[in-house]
């Protein structure tokens, strides 16, 4: 009965948790990528890529950025 529902509200618990981690590696591998390529094809400073990347990181919408920082 009540014990195949609890087990199964953990599992969904859980896989949405992890489903949320690897978007979010995903998302951090994708912007290290674009600062590699700024930083191999222009001649911006590396901190003119970070105020790129926080100007970026600024336009996300506020749910999204407390998930990204929060990782």
């Amino acid at each position: 009965g009540s014990d195949n529902r609890s087990l199964g509200e953990l599992f969904l618990y859980f896989s949405d948790e992890m489903s949320d981690i690897t978007w979010i590696q995903a998302f951090r591998m994708l912007l290290q990528m674009f600062r590699t390529i700024l930083n191999n094809n222009t001649e911006l400073s590396d901190d003119k890529i970070d105020e790129l990347v926080d100007t970026f990181m600024n336009t996300l919408p506020a749910l999204l950025k407390a998930q990204l920082q929060a990782a």
